[in-house]
């Protein structure tokens, strides 16, 4: 059954979620901004913004601690959970115990479907001869921006988080915008696809290198650029935020309602459209962004339901995006074999369908698998901790690793050639 919030009749565990909530939160009290947080480090962190989930290291203090009754700021803005090693529960953990409905699941339907075109066209616009930064890069920064303004963001969600007696993260339309939207437009997979066809020289159009060893400043570079741009997009959007929020007059509850059936309404009748699309126009090169849209949903689901359970696993690294972005970024690896792949008298995938198919299983489903927004959104709460490194190095090392060894080794033994619908 769908909530927007946790409904006060429902009853877990012998109380009602609503009596969980803390008793002295008020949402029009003032906020303190999550860039100011990040440089405080004393009682809050920003992994209660992260849309996601996030286990905090020992180094930082018990994120739900309360000040003067009420739940920081930041907690508000975790839709997927969040960990609590008290002995007893947090209002926020046990308002995760009630699992999404329809209007959580469609909501991440329209975000994904708008995310991954967004995706694909700034793909598309930025791609040239001659072009400074092209590529994935943009659509991960675009992501981080609005990720950091969603965080961010308090005053338009006051009137709501009233009247339901509610935090924005348990929001369907907020969970769509932050979990669907960003994570969709974002791509871990496609960031380290990018990584390994800069420092191995294998993208469709080869450069000549002065020897192989200039691989190691390829690698370098796409990992610096993507990890600082997707960091300050974050930042920049945050920032942006905090000198505006107050601005921005509450949304009434009833225009929140209307807004959540109206994304509801466009995510299904834009996937409608996406079937009969591909049902009845059998040519053209836009079918495989119709593949995209109709394999993303099932992305941005399988990671919202994997952060939910394992991003509070471990403290000061957050699991379950780590298993995401690796798993999706294997599973690219795959489908890059099979598109590109040479076989000793032709190439693997011969069928114009099929690779549309593939390149929609790729940019669709694992575009919407993996994210680099919530990964950064991830990284700047560990910022001033040495787990900000291990979970970086980790994620970006292991991803890359396993690409190497799929999509490499293939590519040495076999080797690869462009995609027949390229």
């Amino acid at each position: 059954m769908e909530s927007n919030g946790p409904p006060q009749s429902q009853d877990h565990g012998g109380e009602t979620l609503s009596s969980n909530l803390p008793s002295g939160y008020d949402p029009d009290e003032p906020e303190i901004p999550v860039s100011r947080q990040l440089t405080m480090r004393r009682e809050d962190s920003l992994a209660e913004a992260i849309p996601s989930g996030y286990a905090e290291d020992d180094t930082q203090p018990p994120v739900l601690r309360q000040r003067s009754g009420r739940n920081s700021s930041l907690s508000a803005s975790l839709p997927d959970g969040y960990y609590d090693e008290s002995d007893k529960a947090s209002p926020i953990q046990m308002l995760f115990l009630v699992e999404p409905g329809f209007k959580t699941w469609l909501n991440i339907l329209n975000g994904s479907i708008w995310g991954v075109l967004a995706r694909r066209g700034l793909e598309a616009l930025t791609t040239y001869n001659g072009s400074y930064l092209s590529g994935v890069v943009w659509a991960n920064f675009a992501a981080c921006v609005v990720m950091g303004m969603l965080v961010e963001s308090h005053e338009l969600w006051k009137i709501t988080e009233s009247e339901l007696q509610s935090v924005k993260a348990s929001l369907p339309l907020y969970v769509g915008a932050a979990t669907g939207f960003c994570g969709t437009l974002s791509s871990f997979s496609s960031f380290i696809l990018e990584m390994f066809y800069k420092s191995t020289n294998t993208e469709p159009t080869n450069f000549s290198y002065p020897n192989r060893a200039y691989g190691i400043m390829e690698f370098l570079a796409v990992g610096i650029v993507q990890v600082t741009v997707s960091l300050g997009g974050f930042y920049l959007g945050s920032d942006m935020l905090r000198f505006s929020d107050r601005r921005f007059p509450s949304m009434s509850l009833k225009t929140y309602q209307v807004l959540e059936w109206v994304s509801m309404v466009v995510g299904v009748v834009a996937y409608i459209v996406t079937i009969v699309l591909i049902a009845v126009k059998k040519s053209g090169s836009w079918r495989s962004w119709m593949f995209s849209v109709l394999f993303a949903p099932f992305g941005a689901w399988g990671r919202f339901y994997v952060s939910r359970w394992f991003n509070t696993r471990i403290k000061g690294f957050p699991l379950g995006t780590f298993i995401v972005n690796f798993s999706g970024t294997l599973l690219l690896s795959i489908f890059v074999v099979l598109s590109r792949g040479k076989t000793s008298t032709s190439q693997l995938v011969i069928s114009t369908i099929a690779c549309q198919i593939l390149e929609g299983l790729s940019d669709g489903f694992c575009g919407g698998l993996t994210t680099v927004s919530t990964f950064a959104a991830e990284l700047a709460g560990l910022i001033k901790s040495w787990h900000f490194y291990r979970y970086l190095i980790i994620s970006i090392v292991a991803s890359y690793a396993v690409t190497i060894l799929i999509a490499g080794s293939y590519n040495w033994t076999r080797g690869f050639t462009t995609t027949v619908c390229s």
